[in-house]
């Protein structure tokens, strides 16, 4: 483990994968590798890019990189793919859409798996972003899985978070309602060259009217990916956003959050590989567990004893 942490901070991309293998599949070293590099991290800018399937996410992403590359900034770019339900894996689609980047030493690109997880992310996510940070990415962009209202879980991890929509998805506004639109910082109406993109914009206009007042109000940008329309304007839109953070001290409240829900993680993690490989051995537990299969036990009884057997002996 310590060779790959001294070949990640020499740019060993070789050393990096490795890292994010041991940390996705939970290696029991996991913890000791986030403990190692942590001191090596917090440079990075991240981006999260959300919105429902079919908005044209990954072809928005695959044109983002290249205007931060066209600056020199070093990329790294994570794709959350749903999991295949055989093998668990990615299905790798945004990698065959950025086939390109693989030719370019400055970018970094990783399909990651959701395993199931709900929020479009992976479970991961947190620490394979660090383990990213402190290899030396400069800009990070995590593209989500096609979210819906409540899966917003990218606000966790994200500096400036990019909410794109299309026209023609039905009801704009039950698409995009409750979390996925409190989230935005940047909202984007991707093919903007459709019938109704306007409508969208308007709806758009509407929602953030209602909106309780904040100190940022989220930018539109209107987009047409595949025919490179409006990318620099979302790029500056990034950019804006990127300084006001900065400016306003709100960057630094987002850092302290980020530090609390990185360490609440950590500790939650602990508990469950706890239960997992020590407390199911116990015999009582195996006992009562026994019973609710065998002996039709209310499972919700159960569960009961067995926090009573495990508060009992962690005190």
């Amino acid at each position: 483990m310590e060779k790959l942490i001294g070949r990640l901070i020499q740019k060993d991309r070789i050393a990096l994968s490795k890292l994010i293998t041991m940390v996705e599949n939970d290696s029991p070293k996991s913890l000791d590798i986030m403990k190692a590099i942590y001191p090596l991290t917090g440079k990075a800018y991240v981006l999260g890019v959300t919105g429902p399937p079919g908005a044209g996410k990954s072809t928005l992403v695959d044109k983002l990189i290249r205007n931060f590359r066209s600056e020199d900034y070093s990329v790294g770019v994570l794709c959350v793919d749903p999991s295949s339900i055989f093998s668990g894996g990615a299905f790798l689609g945004d990698r065959v859409r950025m086939e390109w980047a693989y030719k370019d030493d400055g970018v970094y690109l990783r399909s990651l798996a959701t395993r199931g997880a709900l929020g479009g992310l992976a479970p991961r996510l947190s620490e394979i972003i660090k383990l990213m940070d402190a290899y030396g990415e400069e800009i990070i962009i995590v593209e989500t899985v096609g979210v819906g209202q409540m899966e917003a879980d990218i606000i966790r991890y994200a500096d400036t978070k990019i909410v794109v929509s299309v026209p023609g998805l039905g009801d704009q506004m039950q698409a995009l309602k409750a979390g996925i639109l409190e989230i935005a910082d940047v909202l984007v109406v991707n093919k903007a060259d459709l019938p109704g993109a306007r409508d969208v914009v308007d709806d758009l206009q509407m929602m953030l009217y209602l909106k309780k007042e904040s100190d940022w109000t989220p930018e539109i940008v209107l987009t047409e990916a595949l025919n490179d329309r409006g990318i620099s304007d979302l790029y500056e839109a990034i950019h804006r956003h990127r300084t006001f953070l900065c400016q306003s001290g709100l960057k630094e409240q987002q850092i302290y959050l980020q530090r609390e829900h990185a360490c609440y993680g950590a500790i939650e993690e602990g508990l469950k590989n706890h239960l997992h490989k020590s407390f199911l051995e116990v015999d009582e537990v195996k006992a009562i567990l026994k019973r609710v299969r065998e002996e039709n036990l209310n499972p919700y009884h159960a569960a009961d004893e067995i926090l009573q057997l495990l508060f009992t002996n962690t005190h």
